[in-house]
C-alpha cells in the first residue's frame, strides 16, 4: 500500500500518495496491471514534474502555472525532451511506455490487447493469458527503468 501524507502550503490542500517500484511488480504479479500501469505512469509523471522545476530553476514560477493547468507528464517529457533536458533513449521509453499504458487502461481488453495484436500466434485461452501476461510484464520493466533514470536524473546535483 502507499505511504500517505496530508499537506497544507500557502492555502493549497495535498495528499501525497508514495509508490514505491516493487508495489509495481507486486501487482503486476498478482495480475492487478490496470493498477500497476495506472500507478507507474502517476509515478512516472510526478518525476517529469519535478524534473521540469530542477531543469527549468528560473522559472519556477512558470512551470508551477503550467503543471497546475492539466499539464500532463508527457507533454512534460516532450518540453524536457525539446529543451535538450531528457536524453532520445529516456524520452523514447517514456513514451513506448505511456503507448503501452493506453492500450491497457483504455482497450476493452485490457492488458490482453497486447497479445491479441498477434492473435494468429495465440493458440489457446491460456496460450492468451501467458503471452499478454509477459507483455504487461516486459513493458512495466521497461516503464520501472525509465522511471529509475528519471529519478537518477532528479536526484543528481
Amino acid at each position: 500500500m502507499p505511504s500517505v501524507s496530508f499537506t497544507q502550503k500557502g492555502g493549497k490542500h495535498a495528499v501525497a500518495l508514495a509508490y514505491a517500484p516493487d508495489e509495481i511488480e507486486e501487482l503486476a504479479a498478482g495480475g492487478y496491471f490496470l493498477e500497476a500501469f495506472g500507478r507507474l505512469d502517476k509515478m512516472m509523471d510526478q518525476a517529469l514534474f519535478g524534473l521540469m522545476h530542477k531543469r527549468f530553476a528560473q522559472a519556477d514560477d512558470l512551470v508551477s502555472a503550467i503543471v497546475d493547468q492539466d499539464f500532463s507528464g508527457w507533454q512534460a517529457a516532450q518540453v524536457l525532451y525539446r529543451a535538450k533536458k531528457l536524453e532520445k533513449t529516456l524520452f523514447e521509453g517514456i513514451r513506448t511506455f505511456k503507448n503501452v499504458r493506453n492500450t491497457v487502461t483504455h482497450d476493452i481488453y485490457g492488458h490482453y490487447a497486447l497479445a491479441l495484436r498477434q492473435a494468429e500466434q495465440v493458440k489457446d485461452a491460456d496460450d492468451l493469458k501467458r503471452k499478454a501476461d509477459a507483455k504487461a510484464k516486459s513493458a512495466l520493466q521497461e516503464g520501472l527503468k525509465a522511471f529509475a533514470e528519471l529519478m537518477k536524473q532528479l536526484q543528481a546535483r
